[in-house]
């Protein structure tokens, strides 16, 4: 149960049918082109009628509280590896069997349960006594680099636990190398674009388009195709990671792979100060560093070049006329902005309008 279903094959599976179902939502209900209905009326399919100011307020504030209750679930499984039951501190779907057992605790057992409870302590008192020390080491292995060493502040890896350290390290590893491709081709899609994806906006925002939809579609069928194709090793002889050499390059070696997780680690923190920075700016990857991108190069030059030797009266006349034009455009009246988010519908007590990141 709980979120680390998406690590096996049903869960993928149904991950997928559930984004095929979204799909055809999106496509059966659609925005009013006109602006004539709020945002996210998409009419009364089946007659409840219940579209009302109160029942809308009701929607949005529960849909708020749902969104922090699933992050919170997320991240206490991520850090404990329960499920949102046990998360309580509750035996879950089994409680009410244990607790059955302890009805007689205080009218006297039997001497067959007397029996059978001192035979389980003798059973468990050898196996504590045969149980050599753990044999497998999460600190000592591959990966451990300087300045931090071994780092897992969150207690992910257990000691003896091979099985759970190999899996999150072919996790780290895939992960390292997709993040790899992503800052990449975060930075070059700026430059670089597919016929038919001429006009779509580099970055993360393309996710709000049809054709951003259609391409990480087309990437989650190849990323599925992949992860069918090479898969670890059952007998666990190989290291994790390790799918052979597929393309001869002969580069497999304890130098290359220290190189891969390292620089895997750091395009990880890559894309996600992209995508945070992309959050807060707008701005793709490239226009991040401030650079007007595809035009830099000719802008820099024109302005740049002639700035000790003097300049031409035609680009004098130019600079003039451009000058006025901008005098012009900052003394007309600018009307103030006719759209207040702030005044919207959906603004409630005790917060009111809360929108920190702007």
């Amino acid at each position: 149960a709980g979120f680390s279903i998406m690590g096996r094959g049903e869960g993928v599976l149904g991950f997928f049918a559930i984004f095929l179902l979204s799909g055809v939502l999106e496509l059966a209900w659609r925005e009013d082109p006109s602006g004539e209905k709020e945002p996210g009326n998409y009419g009364d399919p089946f007659g409840v009628q219940m579209y009302n100011d109160e029942m809308r307020l009701k929607e949005l504030n529960n849909g708020r509280m749902a969104m922090i209750s699933v992050l919170g679930i997320f991240a206490a499984e991520c850090a404990t590896g329960k499920d949102a039951m046990q998360q309580f501190g509750l035996p879950a779907l089994g409680a009410g069997r244990f607790v059955s057992a302890s009805r007689t605790s205080f009218t006297g057992k039997t001497s067959l349960q007397g029996n059978a409870q001192q035979s389980v302590m003798r059973r468990a008192e050898a196996v504590v006594e045969d149980v050599p020390p753990p044999p497998f080491q999460p600190s000592e292995q591959f990966g451990a680099t300087e300045p931090l060493g071994f780092f897992d502040p969150l207690g992910f890896t257990a000691v003896g636990d091979e099985t759970g350290f190999r899996k999150l390290r072919v996790s780290e590893i895939k992960h390292g190398r997709v993040a790899m491709m992503a800052s990449v081709g975060l930075v070059g899609q700026h430059f670089l674009k597919f016929p038919g994806f001429e006009n779509s906006p580099a970055g993360f925002s393309i996710m709000g388009r049809g054709e951003g939809v259609l391409g990480f579609f087309a990437i989650f069928l190849v990323s599925g195709l992949l992860e069918l194709a090479w898969r670890e090793d059952p007998s666990g002889e190989k290291e994790p990671g390790n799918y052979g050499d597929p393309f001869g390059v002969q580069m497999y070696n304890d130098e290359m792979r220290m190189k891969e997780l390292n620089n895997g680690r750091m395009a990880m923190i890559s894309v996600l100060g992209i995508f945070a920075a992309e959050c807060a700016t707008g701005k793709d990857a490239m226009q991040q560093f401030g650079l007007p991108a595809l035009g830099g190069g000719r802008f820099a030059s024109t302005s740049s070049r002639t700035s000790f030797t003097g300049k031409t009266s035609l680009r004098a006349n130019a600079q003039q006329s451009v000058m006025r034009r901008a005098e012009a455009v900052v003394a007309e009246d600018v009307p103030p902005p006719p759209f207040q988010p702030s005044e919207q519908f959906g603004a409630t007590a005790p917060l009111g309008f809360f929108d920190p990141l702007g």
